[in-house]
């Protein structure tokens, strides 16, 4: 049998614990039951991010290191776990969470998944760390002694739905793709106009892309990398949503100055363009974004304050225009 190839996603933080871990699997790669990989391993003068992507994407299990920085990196938990659980959802990979340091995991995406040690109890929290990497150890044979993932073949018998299947497919890899280089820059970058642009290019590409990527529009809103919701955004651009106005409210008040500022364009976009049935909603949600921008003290003259204004001062017109022509008719 093939050894596993085993991928661990942590932070650098926690470096000593992924090496007390490393030794305890020592009798499976000794045995050649596994082969690790971690970003340590990556060559001096090679491309970091390409690396890494390159082994989640063949990894067999994803070891997550869960922890406090962990949970905070949006690299470790936006881009590397997104990519994880993108391919897990497919059946191309076990995920195993194993929980080092005591954090509310509960809130995030782990909450669904079968947390060891068992029992959620931190490695930490352990009065031998031998005995909590043990019982790690112990789970990791467990799964590695098994078949390998193998994703699951759907047949389809309508040639024109595996042809719209298989163009989606390659609509929603080059979203993510667009997702990662946009959270590349922004990361690598130090803050400028060349940065700017740099994003600007990339959300532009993502947004030729909305009329094909529109029936992703859900996945990408819940996705918990900034780069997809980002490509929400574009989407909410070209198409007007209802059902999208809380979201948009939440990227503005939340989210970067830069994914903020083309959310804030969104709901603009949607005043000239969402049935007027959905105008009240739309009037609470700019009266909402820029009372949470007020409490966030991003500051009246902002980017996203004006382009707000603009919105409620449109939306006025607009609801103006309607009394009219209905007073008009009456």
């Amino acid at each position: 049998m093939m050894p596993w190839q085993v991928f661990y996603s942590y932070s650098h933080k926690d470096e000593a614990l992924r090496d007390e871990l490393a030794k305890c699997l020592a009798p499976l790669r000794q045995k050649g039951s596994i082969v690790e990989w971690h970003d340590r391993s990556i060559k001096p003068g090679t491309d970091w991010n390409e690396n890494i992507t390159e082994r989640i994407e063949s990894a067999d299990l994803i070891v997550a290191l869960l922890s406090p920085d962990f949970l905070a990196s949006e690299y470790c938990f936006g881009i590397e776990m997104e990519h994880a659980f993108s391919r897990l959802k497919r059946g191309e990979v076990k995920v195993v969470p194993v929980l080092l340091r005591p954090r509310m995991w509960e809130e995030s995406r782990f909450s669904a998944m079968q947390i060891i040690p068992r029992d959620a109890i931190p490695i930490t929290k352990f009065q031998s760390l031998d005995e909590a990497f043990n019982s790690v150890a112990k789970e990791i044979r467990k799964i590695v002694s098994d078949s390998k993932p193998a994703p699951t073949i759907v047949q389809l018998e309508n040639p024109t739905e595996k042809y719209e299947t298989a163009a989606l497919e390659i609509v929603r890899e080059q979203i993510r793709t667009y997702g990662r280089l946009y959270e590349r820059t922004r990361q690598r970058l130090r803050p400028s106009a060349h940065r700017t642009t740099q994003m600007e290019e990339i959300f532009q590409n993502m947004r030729s892309l909305a009329l094909a990527a529109y029936p992703l529009l859900e996945d990408l809103k819940q996705s918990p990398s900034p780069g997809e919701q980002l490509a929400a955004v574009s989407i909410l651009q070209v198409f007007a949503d209802e059902k999208s106005l809380s979201f948009l409210v939440d990227i503005i008040a939340s989210q970067k100055p830069f994914v903020g500022y083309h959310a804030t364009k969104a709901l603009n976009f949607a005043v000239s363009s969402i049935d007027t049935v959905s105008y009240a909603k739309l009037q609470f949600a700019i009266q909402d974004a820029q009372l949470r921008l007020k409490t966030a003290a991003v500051g009246f003259d902002s980017d996203r304050q004006t382009i707000l204004r603009q919105a409620d001062h449109d939306l006025q017109a607009a609801l103006q225009a309607q009394s009219e022509e209905t007073a008009r008719y009456d």
